[in-house]
């Protein structure tokens, strides 16, 4: 019951800080708007502040995990998954993501060279 009642409290703690998160990266575009409204300011990057927000939710459960390590070893192999998973998946999506760019990069360098291969990102292998 207390790893359910600590699962719910990190998810409403994870939605909290994202919303706060959110409310001050648009309270500050404000007064930068009000302050300089001769030139316009670019729009926030929500992506950025989703971003910023999972990155918080996944420090609160790694605070978490640690907590209940300590207090009951068996439960490591959980919290090793919790660290792994999102870490190789990261790594392999921007490894994934550099290849893509660095194909681009090479065709656009060198058009005589790759003049007959075609660059198909849809089809990119790790």
């Amino acid at each position: 019951m207390k790893y359910f009642l600590c699962g719910i409290l990190g998810i409403a703690l994870g939605f909290f800080s994202f919303f706060l998160l959110f409310r001050i990266v648009n309270s500050r575009g404000y007064r930068k708007r009000k302050e300089k409204s001769s030139r316009k300011l670019p729009k926030p990057n929500f992506t950025k502040a989703v971003l910023v927000a999972v990155l918080c939710t996944y420090f609160v459960g790694l605070y978490v995990g640690i907590r209940v390590t300590l207090m009951d070893y068996s439960q490591f192999g959980v919290l090793a998954t919790y660290i792994a998973t999102p870490t190789t998946t990261v790594i392999a999506l921007y490894c994934w993501k550099a290849k893509a760019e660095n194909i681009i990069k090479i065709k656009q360098g060198h058009p005589k060279e790759t003049e007959g291969v075609p660059v198909d990102l849809n089809n990119i292998i790790l």
